[in-house]
C-alpha cells in the first residue's frame, strides 16, 4: 500500500474528496515526522510503536587497501509491532515511513 492507496481509503471511508483526505494524510505523516525528527515515542494502539533508537558506532574497512575508519552514528528507527518485534526499519525515518507488508 502506498499514500495514494492511503488517501483512496480515507475519501472513501470518510464520505470526503479525494483532496480533502490527502491534506488529512499529509497532516498525519508530517506530525509523525515532526515527533520523531524531535526524539519522541510514537505509539498507535492496536498497531505499533514508532521510536527513533540510537545505534553504536561503529569501524569499518575500506576494502580497497582494508584501511579502517569510524562509522557515524546514525539513528535506528524500527517499527515495533503490537507483538514487539521490529518487523519492518525505516530505510529514512526523515523521508519515508514503513509500508505495509504481507507477514
Amino acid at each position: 500500500m502506498i499514500k495514494v492507496d492511503i488517501v483512496n481509503e480515507v475519501s472513501k471511508i470518510a464520505d470526503i474528496t479525494k483532496v480533502k483526505a490527502e491534506v488529512a494524510v499529509d497532516a498525519v505523516f508530517d506530525a509523525m515526522r515532526t515527533s520523531m525528527q524531535r526524539g519522541e515515542r510514537i505509539e498507535l494502539r492496536g498497531f505499533g510503536v514508532f521510536q527513533v533508537k540510537p545505534r553504536k558506532r561503529g569501524i569499518s574497512r575500506n576494502p580497497r587497501d582494508w584501511q579502517r575508519s569510524p562509522d557515524s552514528a546514525r539513528p535506528n528507527n524500527p517499527l515495533q509491532t503490537r507483538q514487539g518485534s521490529p518487523e519492518h526499519r525505516l530505510t529514512d525515518p526523515w523521508i519515508s515511513l514503513p509500508k505495509n507488508s504481507e507477514r
